[in-house]
Order: structure tokens, then sequence, then C-alpha cells
């Protein structure tokens, strides 16, 4: 049986709040608006790029927002390829251990396949997955997404593990099951199958009757 463990990105493998924080300023300032807060910068991970572009730039068109959004981004993985980010413990250590019995991938709302680069050489798992997908790369939602890694890999079984409301919301979309990373960016959401930190995960995938 293939079977295949689906990671959200920020709040659920590393965390890049800093370096976010500074490449979203020096966009927003150049251009002429008030800094953004670090609380905005925490609230909208995980939301989907043109909802997120407009909330930093709220009184800009979409395509006005995305612009801004998206330079914001590419500055963003610059420093995030020079400097790196904050890799959760024992990341490395858990990809290792579940690459042995699944196919791992990663679907993140970034906007460019980069980013996500940017975390495989950050955390030295480059080896460890078999795919990724940044949504806005090739315009789709993240059930979307989701789909096109199952479609495209010939999954049998998969899992999608996220830290929000939304990656919830995505995983039930793409119609896969659904563990949430307690650690993360989300709150609580009392989901039947979670974890507090990212090394519980191959015991807690264990206990799916259908992936054992």
């Amino acid at each position: 049986m293939n079977t295949g463990i689906i990671f959200d990105l920020d709040g659920t493998l590393w965390e890049v709040i800093d370096a976010t924080h500074k490449a979203v300023n020096e966009v927003a300032i150049k251009n002429g608006f008030e800094p953004i807060s670090r609380k905005t910068i925490c609230d909208v991970f995980g939301t989907p790029r043109d909802a997120c572009a407009k909330i930093y730039f709220p009184t800009l068109s979409v395509e006005e927002a995305v612009s801004l959004m998206d330079e914001s981004t590419i500055k963003n993985i610059e420093y995030l390829q020079k400097y790196g980010g904050n890799v959760f413990a024992k990341v490395k250590e858990t990809m290792e251990e579940l690459s042995k019995k699944y196919e791992l991938f990663i679907v993140s709302n970034t906007a460019f396949n980069t980013y996500i680069e940017a975390f495989l050489n950050c955390s030295g798992t480059k080896e460890l997955f078999t795919d990724y997908i940044a949504t806005g790369e090739y315009n789709l939602t993240k059930p979307e997404a989701i789909k096109k890694i199952v479609v495209d890999h010939n999954l049998d079984k998969s899992i999608y593990v996220g830290d929000t409301e939304k990656d919830m919301e995505a995983a039930i979309g793409a119609g896969v099951e659904f563990i949430q990373a307690k650690y993360g960016f989300g709150q609580d959401l009392k989901t039947a199958h979670s974890i507090d930190k990212i090394e519980e995960l191959p015991k807690k995938i264990s206990v799916f009757d259908h992936l054992v």
C-alpha cells in the first residue's frame, strides 16, 4: 500500500516569524505603508496568498496587494536562504523515521517553491521528501494541491499534518485524514488526532488502522 504523509510547513515544520516580519515591513515601508505587527504576521500564516495580501495591504486592489506580497516573499526567501529559519526540534530525526515507511510531501500556501526549498536545505531533509507544492506556484487552493499530490503519486492512503483550522479544512476538502500539530500557530481544534511535539508523529500515525 502506497501511503503518503503530507505536511503543512509554517507552524508545523518550522517558524520564520522574524525573517517574514523583516521582509514584509521592508516592502511595506518602502511603499508608504505603516509597519505590520508581528501579531498580524503570526495570524496570517497558513492563509491563502490573496487573502494574506489583502490583510497586509487592505487599501490596495487584490492584484496590487499580491504584487507587494510576492515582493516580500522573494525578499523573505533571500533571508531564509542566507540565514535559515527556526526548524522545530526533532524534525529531521522524525522525517528520517517516517521516510522508512511512508512517502513524505509538503503542501504550503506560499507563492513559490523556492520557499519550501529554503526549508529543505535549512533542515537537511531534502532527500527525505518525494515532492512538494507551493500553492501559489501552481495557482491551486490547498485542498486542490493536496489532491494533486495524492493523484500524481498514486497514493492509496494519505494524512495531512498541519497546525491551523484552515489546514484542517483543507484536509477535509481533499478527503484525507488530518493530524493537528498543536504546537503551531493554531488553537486547539479538539481534533480526533493531534500531537504536542513533532516526534510524537510516528506513534500517532501508527494508530490509524488503515495505515498499519
